[in-house]
């Protein structure tokens, strides 16, 4: 699904101007992404993801080309010039480390 129909059918019923209120974006920039003339940046993509449920969040970042949530979020981090760094820690378990879990932790 291209951009531009993935967000009208996150839109759904909603006029442009009661999404725009409900996204915090500006109306003309819903209409623009509607009729496919502009893309959106992060801080609007952040918008419209937490607008919509899950379903709705991966069919929106799917039409961005977006595939995966964690290279959005590596993007949006080095966007704000935050640089990531993989941690390791034992979580639970007997202590042999077996049981580990990972998470991303922004430096500045």
């Amino acid at each position: 699904m291209e951009f531009p129909q993935a967000i009208t059918r996150m839109r759904g019923e909603r006029t442009q101007e009661q999404f725009a209120r409900d996204t915090g974006l500006a109306v003309d920039s819903i209409r623009s992404y509607e009729c496919g003339r502009r893309r959106p940046g992060y801080d609007a993509i952040t918008a419209l993801l937490r607008d919509g449920d899950p379903p709705q969040q991966r069919v929106l970042l799917e039409s961005l080309g977006i595939k995966d949530v964690m290279q959005f979020a590596e993007a949006l981090l080095a966007s704000a010039g935050v640089a990531t760094a993989t941690v390791t820690a034992t979580v639970g378990g007997n202590g042999s480390g077996d049981e580990t879990e990972e998470e991303t932790e922004g430096k500045e």
